[in-house]
């Protein structure tokens, strides 16, 4: 499996990591560093990218664990 998104988002009083597209795998934190070390890592392990979701729904933070697929230069 390659190129995953994984999502750590508050839900309620604790905090979910999900993988998109895999509703299934969806686990449970209690807190924002745990879910988001999670994402990471499981992240990490496809060569996917791992979001943070802020409090108003947009994204706070975003890490790419995957290979650039080429050299890709500026404009």
């Amino acid at each position: 499996m390659s190129g995953r998104n994984f999502w750590a988002a508050q839900d309620g009083d604790g905090w979910v990591v999900r993988e998109e597209g895999l509703p299934d795998k969806t686990t449970r934190h209690d807190s924002r560093e745990d879910a988001w070390r999670i994402a990471n890592e499981r992240a990490a392990e496809c060569e996917g990218e791992a979001f943070l979701e802020g409090a108003d729904g947009g994204v706070e933070d975003r890490v790419w664990h995957g290979k650039q697929p080429r050299d890709i230069n500026p404009l």
